[in-house]
């Protein structure tokens, strides 16, 4: 019975070294399947990550490059206007100094008219004048004409008187010559 004492014991070490060692090697085929899975999950879950990752950049490029693109259509939009608008002034301001330009010809033509109308009226009142003049030279000439007309014939006549006159005197003297 001693023996039993012993060699129970050491065949229930036996059979628990051999459950004990199954056990293990199956604990750590389960550590070694579990592990192999987690690193399995850990690649799949990088690769996922990655692939997330990458369409995230792919999304945030694709968003920045739209953005780039509003941006850019933005500028050209403001730029188009900022151009238009600076050449609705520049053809405010050419309308505008064309404007005072006319008007600056407009005032200078019309004192320009005053000062043609103010010597239209002065040389009308010259004409007028000469005209006067002239009406009266005419009636001047055809009085003198007449009065010379007249101191013509009165010359005429005392010119006539004269001769007349004198011989008058010579018959006068030659009928008093005889007497003596």
């Amino acid at each position: 019975m001693k023996k039993v004492y012993f060699i129970v014991p050491i065949v229930l070490l036996v059979a628990f070294i051999f459950i004990y060692i199954g056990v293990r090697n199956q604990i750590h085929d389960q550590e070694v399947a579990r592990q192999a899975q987690a690193e399995q999950d850990r690649k799949e879950r990088l690769i996922k990550e990655d692939q997330a990752r990458k369409a995230a950049y792919d999304a945030a490029n694709q968003e920045a490059q739209k953005r780039i693109a509003e941006i850019q259509a933005k500028q050209a939009e403001e730029k188009r206007q900022a151009e238009v608008r600076q050449d609705a002034t520049d053809r405010r301001d050419v309308a505008f100094r064309e404007r005072n330009s006319l008007s600056d010809q407009a005032r200078k033509l019309g004192d320009d008219l005053l000062a043609a109308k103010e010597q239209l009226t002065k040389i009308q009142e010259q004409i007028k004048i000469q005209q006067a003049q002239v009406d009266y030279l005419k009636t001047s000439v055809t009085d003198v004409t007449q009065t010379k007309a007249i101191f013509e014939n009165a010359l005429q006549k005392m010119d006539t008187a004269e001769k007349a006159f004198a011989l008058l005197q010579q018959q006068q003297a030659a009928a008093a010559a005889p007497k003596k």
